[in-house]
């Protein structure tokens, strides 16, 4: 249903039955957006794109995930999809992602951040403080390295929040280098942006 939708709407779209297909397919070419469900036949979807990144097979690519599940602690990092799917939101979404992602890969200026990121906070939140607090511990560790980094309240700057595509706080949001990655929760675990930030060439000291 979904690749009909996309081919229908002018996307070229390649199909993989299961996460051992798909990571071979990641192989053998290049893609703007890859598009998994949760629950894979061999393994989750969030695994595969965990391995893919890893491997390096994502390039430039962005994921989402699409599920029924509400539990789905390993999807962090990764957009989501819920079930049942509309599938107008899906299309915009996809839409935007490509148009996000075409932005984001135009050559960075002379002098510019390896990095720009964007935390998204509630006032009053203790989770928004937490995240704060996460991530001014994590940028002590990248002294000296070459990122932007913003804290905004998602009720003060909804324009800002709005081209992001922020619904929730605490939000990080990588906005450059492409494509845009979002990161949900408190960023307790640390591990989760130390690997965003690996994937823009920096490495946090221990």
């Amino acid at each position: 249903m979904m690749a009909v939708a996309l081919q229908t709407h002018g996307h070229a779209v390649e199909e993989a039955a299961d996460a051992g297909e798909a990571l071979r397919r990641l192989q053998q070419g290049r893609f703007d957006v890859v598009l998994s469900d949760y629950e894979l036949p061999d393994k989750t979807g969030a695994t595969m794109l965990r391995e893919a990144t890893e491997s390096g097979l994502l390039r430039d690519a962005t994921a989402l995930i699409v599920t029924a599940h509400t539990q789905t602690e390993d999807t962090r990092g990764f957009d989501v999809i819920p079930k049942p799917i509309d599938l107008d939101r899906l299309l915009a979404q996809v839409q935007a992602v490509l148009e996000s992602s075409a932005t984001a890969l135009s050559p960075p200026a002379a002098g510019a951040p390896a990095a720009d990121l964007v935390l998204y906070v509630a006032a009053g939140s203790a989770a928004s403080a937490k995240a704060r607090r996460s991530m001014e511990s994590i940028l002590r560790r990248l002294a000296g390295c070459p990122i932007r980094y913003a804290v905004c309240d998602l009720a003060q700057e909804p324009a800002k929040a709005e081209e992001d595509q922020i619904v929730f706080a605490p939000t990080l949001v990588k906005r450059s280098p492409g494509p845009r990655t979002w990161v949900l929760g408190d960023l307790a675990d640390a591990a989760v942006v130390v690997d965003m930030l690996k994937m823009c060439g920096l490495r946090p000291s221990p």
